[in-house]
């Protein structure tokens, strides 16, 4: 085989390699899940209770985009303003090794480990003595995480921000003093950014057997992608029942809001490095390589967020002791694979075999006076996650969550909660080999992880 065939193979192995990359990053919006990168729309108070009882409790304006049928039996309006800090942490044991089987160079940073604020905000306005409107602007998904583009893990993700924003109107209608149903609709935008590195060479070695022009991790080049979703819609409804006048119990629906993701990628490298990117679809004009621009391009990916369900106890024990609890489940057993497309072609189809999650928790209220009310909750919450798509972007385990919390009514109108929840996550084994494309490298040990959220509320009733 001589010099101008090895390179035009070499050019090939660097051109899929960006491509899966590209697929790579584009998939991680969508591996926001319940058991992962879900955020609960929920208040102070819901979180110190570990989300038992969702919106039941008295007056909780959540319920505007959780279940807006809790409204219909709301008797003033409301307005309630929550900011929230999570903070993540995944700390890697183990190797990344390169194509040959030698240690990355770098170091193992922790790409969490900071609290990471986003807001919610609810309203509700009873219309009459039966129908209640109310509207919120949630986060129903988040994530940041940032390694250093030079840690030892950096072919496998470096920097991951994601921010989706949903906005819902909604209705309830009490039917009687029993019964009451409610409906809404929302709008999802997200913004997103996702990078990493690739490892050209470590790919030319991986298909000869021996490094070809360069050794493994001597040529990394740098992926950029940035990808915007337009405004997409889906609905929501449920009803409330209460049974006994102690009791409450509700069942709510979310349906799955299809989406297309939009965006464009960079690259960042050396000259000779990002050379090698440009002539595969010439050095091999029959191998249906697709044509893709080192300088960057624009790539789709069709995101179908998963439609959620869950089911509400409430139980008044006293004037000063409620206790609730929760299930909830999500339809990730949907997500099975990603297919990322470009100007009319499909680059490649990656399977993300996702399984459904279920949630449970327990918590409660108890009132120490007129002012002062405090809150604990337990809960457990699956992942969807598996061998298969967890990376160190995604290094998700089951939760045993604990939450601790403190309601303080300042004045007739005004409320404040605070609310703190720790998440205890199993470890996780990781076990992956990266495509041949993508350098062909490594990745074996677990994550430890955990997280931390601490959570105010002010509402204000107008009474």
């Amino acid at each position: 085989m001589n010099r101008q065939t090895l390179q035009g193979f070499t050019r090939f192995g660097t051109k899929a390699s960006l491509a899966l990359a590209v697929v790579s990053a584009l998939s991680l919006p969508l591996c926001v899940q319940a058991g992962s990168f879900q955020l609960p729309t929920t208040n102070a108070a819901g979180w110190a209770r570990a989300g038992a009882g969702g919106s039941l409790f008295p007056d909780d304006p959540t319920a505007a985009y959780n279940n807006p049928a809790a409204m219909a039996f709301f008797d003033a309006p409301l307005i309630q303003v929550t900011g929230t800090g999570i903070r993540p942490s995944a700390e890697f044991q183990g190797q990344f090794r390169d194509q040959q089987g030698n240690s990355t160079t770098g170091s193992n940073p922790n790409g969490f480990g900071k609290f990471i604020p986003f807001p919610d905000i609810a309203w509700a306005l009873p219309v009459n003595d039966r129908l209640t409107i109310g509207g919120s602007v949630t986060v129903p998904y988040g994530l940041a995480s940032n390694y250093n583009p030079t840690w030892e893990g950096r072919y496998f993700g470096t920097k991951t921000s994601l921010e989706s924003i949903a906005v819902s109107m909604s209705a309830g209608f009490k039917v009687n003093d029993e019964f009451s149903v409610g409906a809404g609709i929302e709008g999802q935008r997200t913004k997103a950014q996702l990078n990493t590195v690739l490892d050209p060479y470590g790919s030319a070695a991986a298909l000869f057997g021996a490094p070809i022009l360069g050794a493994p991790q001597s040529g990394d080049v740098q992926l950029n992608v940035n990808v915007k979703k337009r405004f997409a819609f889906g609905y929501f409804g449920g009803f409330e029942w209460k049974p006994t006048q102690q009791d409450s119990v509700d069942i709510s629906y979310h349906s799955r809001v299809q989406q297309t993701l939009s965006g464009t990628y960079k690259l960042y490298g050396s000259a000779a490095s990002l050379q090698l990117l440009t002539l595969a679809p010439v050095v091999f004009p029959n191998a249906g390589l697709p044509t893709l621009n080192p300088a960057g391009a624009s790539a789709n990916a069709v995101l179908d967020t998963p439609a959620f369900a869950s089911a509400d106890w409430l139980h008044k024990f006293n004037d000063q002791f409620s206790l609730a609890a929760t299930v909830g489940w999500t339809d990730w057993s949907n997500f099975q694979s990603l297919a990322l497309t470009s100007q009319g072609q499909t680059l490649v189809a990656l399977p993300q075999k996702y399984k459904d999650t279920w949630t449970y928790s327990i918590g409660g209220d108890y009132k120490l006076n007129d002012v002062w009310t405090l809150r604990a909750g337990l809960g457990y919450d699956e992942t969807p996650t598996n061998i298969v798509s967890r990376d160190p972007r995604i290094p998700d385990g089951a939760r045993r969550i604990v939450g601790l919390g403190v309601g303080y009514q300042a004045t007739q109108r005004i409320s404040i909660d605070l609310g703190y929840q720790h998440q205890f996550v199993s470890d996780v084994p990781v076990n992956l080999t990266n495509p041949v494309a993508l350098g062909a490298g490594t990745m074996v040990g677990k994550f430890k992880d955990h997280g931390d959220v601490v959570s105010l509320t002010g509402t204000y009733a107008f009474k």
